[in-house]
């Protein structure tokens, strides 16, 4: 029999994107699907809409509940899944038609518990930015966690290698996921939920694959949370990398993870630094010295081999190193980071 997909859509004010999200699950090439339209505490007509949806379509369901952000959303909906393998929808973005068709297809005959795909970034009016895919692959034997998901931490110091951790363009074992209790995290408490879970659920995958189709149309959106300023991004990001790196201390890839990890930090540097351009050069300046002078940044930068970065890379890690808060105030006013 073919296997039941389980799609969680968490809903939150996107009245304006809701309509293409739904119309592109419900006209999947795979029909044994079902789905779960949450809505997280709409202010708009997101919530009335969802109960439209599940009286039109009898695969649709709606759900309402309190405010509490994506990723408890996420388990709000995982703990009323009927599926065999859940994939996770966000309500602004949308599939191609066959998009579960592929992630299902390479199940192959039940083999793979896990499969991976692509995805196009898109500006709000639709426009393609750019294509993320993965060379095809196959990844089994115990070395899922360690040929794999490390690749989700961060690229590796002197190649980008990385695989964006996001749950939305893969397929996952609901059989794992609950002989397991997995859970998402609140991206309030942890600013990348997504990478949380999957250094959890991948240690039980026994055998994953990565297909090459971009079936999933991401959204960019300026007004995210992850694209506007955020005073707290910065501690944030420091808080995350220590939580990781100690979570990866007992595992087998424990250094290659911490250089990983260490190389996403210089990233969320990077784009502090960047936010801080929309203050006053002085507050700017003065904002950029405090990020510079952090103790765990330093000590990482030190523990880091800079000089397997490219040149641009290593200039900004030693502009950070050496605390060239001029410069690197002026880059980021420029627009330069």
């Amino acid at each position: 029999m073919l296997p039941l997909v389980s799609i969680i859509v968490p809903v939150y004010n996107v009245e304006k994107y809701l309509q293409q999200c739904v119309d592109s699950l419900v006209s999947q090439t795979y029909q044994n699907i079902e789905i779960l339209l949450i809505d997280d505490g709409s202010k708009d007509n997101s919530g009335q809409m969802c109960n439209q949806f599940s009286e039109q379509y009898t695969n649709v369901m709606s759900f309402h509940k309190k405010n509490s952000g994506l990723g408890l959303t996420r388990n709000f909906g995982l703990e009323r899944i009927n599926g065999d393998y859940v994939t996770f929808v966000d309500s602004d973005d949308y599939l191609r038609q066959d998009a579960i068709q592929k992630l299902v297809d390479g199940l192959g005959d039940g083999q793979n518990d896990t499969v991976i795909g692509g995805f196009t970034k898109i500006t709000d009016d639709g426009k393609e930015l750019y294509i993320e895919t993965y060379p095809e692959e196959v990844i089994n034997n115990g070395l899922v966690y360690s040929r794999l998901f490390n690749r989700m931490l961060g690229s590796s110091p002197d190649r980008h290698d990385l695989i964006k951790p996001s749950v939305w363009n893969a397929l996952y074992s609901v059989k794992i996921i609950q002989e397991h209790n997995l859970h998402f995290v609140s991206e309030r408490e942890l600013i990348s939920e997504d990478i949380v879970w999957d250094s959890d659920y991948y240690r039980y995958s026994q055998s994953a694959k990565i297909i090459s189709e971009p079936t999933y149309y991401y959204r960019y959106n300026p007004n995210s949370l992850s694209q506007t300023y955020n005073p707290d991004r910065f501690e944030k990001s420091i808080y995350f990398y220590k939580y990781m790196a100690c979570k990866m201390s007992n595992t087998e890839i424990a250094q290659e993870a911490k250089l990983r990890l260490i190389r996403y930090l210089f990233i969320c540097v990077r784009s502090a630094f960047s936010q801080s351009a929309i203050m006053p050069f002085r507050e700017s300046q003065k904002s950029i010295k405090k990020m510079c002078s952090n103790l765990e940044l330093q000590q990482a930068i030190d523990e880091y081999p800079i000089n397997r970065l490219g040149f641009k890379q290593r200039i900004f890690i030693m502009m950070v190193k050496y605390r060239w808060t001029f410069c690197l105030t002026f880059l980021s006013k420029q627009n330069l980071m």
